[in-house]
């Protein structure tokens, strides 16, 4: 090649890597909208998937992939934005589109449209193949992911070393889902030897940066004396940051240290109040718990009426507790007419869950029939 033709060439090179860079660095609306808050290649804070503004989001990143169309970030953005639109089989090409360029949350994306069937054919193979792309990269949340793949057996031999493994190697890095999930390994001794005093080491990492269920967790560790004192002051405190994250469990918990007195002194009104909380989130331990506060008027008047509301929205959770309240509240018609009948196929509901006392108002009821039909 001439020399001249040779350094045009290297011109226009240099000029095309130049824009590919500041493609790479600029930042846009579509940042704004649809960053990803786990991508560390996002040049913005990010918005999480269920949050996104998608009728803002769509046409934001559609104009700036066509400003910045080497931008692998943006196009992974855009797919994002389809996603979210449902629109999958754009989305799919979007995400491969910066996925072949090695964008890791983009090939961690698009192995999880393989792992659901998305805009491209269920195959659990080509999740693997993307997500552990990502994973070699060191990007955190694939790694996390390929931790669930071994756990469940996923398309590979069900192992918990390799699971624990990968989530040690995204734990590491602070990833507090992977940090959480690694707790309850060593808790379970499921991959690794189980310890109690690793476990709680590993809760308190991801609780420490405001992960409610690690928090929610360390609560229940502290509650029972799990490698830990036991401390009902401390659990109360751990229950609470979480609780007031908005983590029904927690919420349901610290309602029952009120309703107890257990760590704080003995409160109805608060007990209530934060069943409430867990109950209109849809928990149904927390909805049951309303139901009995209603039925005994503790924190509330009584209120059978109200009591068997609750109960009714718990037990449409299979929550066992639940179908046996229901089945004493048709039994005596507390709150509902009595029903016999209705009592039976609560009780048989709670029993075929295994619950003793249900088991035994059922035979007793059973028992009381045939001996009226004899007589």
């Amino acid at each position: 090649m001439p020399l001249p033709i040779r350094l045009a060439y290297l011109c226009v090179l240099q000029l095309v890597l130049s824009m590919s860079a500041v493609a790479q660095d600029i930042v846009t609306i579509c940042d704004k909208y649809a960053a990803d808050e786990l991508d560390p290649q996002r040049k913005a804070a990010g918005v999480d998937f269920e949050n996104m503004n998608v009728a803002r989001a769509f046409p934001a990143c559609e104009d700036a992939v066509r400003q910045y169309p080497n931008s692998m970030r943006l196009a992974y953005q855009l797919g994002r934005a389809y996603e979210k639109a449902k629109q999958f089989t754009t989305a799919a090409e979007q995400y491969r589109r910066a996925a072949d360029q090695n964008y890791a949350a983009a090939q961690l994306a698009l192995g999880m449209l393989y792992a659901n069937g998305e805009g491209v054919p269920k195959d659990d193979q080509q999740y693997i193949f993307w997500a552990r792309k990502a994973a070699d990269q060191g990007y955190a949340v694939a790694q996390d992911a390929l931790g669930y793949v071994y756990l469940n057996g996923r398309g590979v031999p069900e192992d918990d070393q390799q699971a624990a493994a990968w989530f040690r190697k995204a734990a590491d890095q602070g990833y507090t889902v992977a940090q959480n999930k690694l707790g309850f390994m060593y808790q379970n001794g499921d991959g690794v030897p189980k310890d109690d005093q690793e476990a709680v080491a590993w809760f308190r990492k991801a609780a420490d940066q405001g992960y409610a269920p690690a928090q929610d967790r360390l609560g229940f560790i502290y509650q029972n004396g799990d490698g830990v004192p036991k401390d009902d002051q401390e659990a109360v405190a751990w229950f609470r940051k979480a609780a007031n994250l908005g983590y029904a469990a927690a919420q349901d918990r610290l309602g029952f240290m009120y309703q107890n007195g257990d760590g704080v002194p003995q409160d109805y009104h608060l007990a209530v109040a934060w069943f409430r909380k867990a109950a209109n989130q849809g928990y149904a331990f927390a909805q049951n718990s309303l139901g009995a506060m209603y039925a005994n008027g503790q924190g509330v008047p009584k209120d059978d009426q109200e009591a068997v509301v609750w109960y009714r929205k718990a037990a449409e959770h299979g929550l066992t507790d639940a179908l046996y309240s229901l089945g004493l509240a048709y039994e005596n018609g507390r709150g509902v007419p009595q029903d016999k009948t209705q009592a039976l196929a609560w009780f048989r509901k709670a029993a075929e869950k295994g619950d003793i006392e249900a088991k035994k108002r059922l035979d007793e009821l059973e028992a009381s029939q045939d001996a009226n039909g004899k007589r």
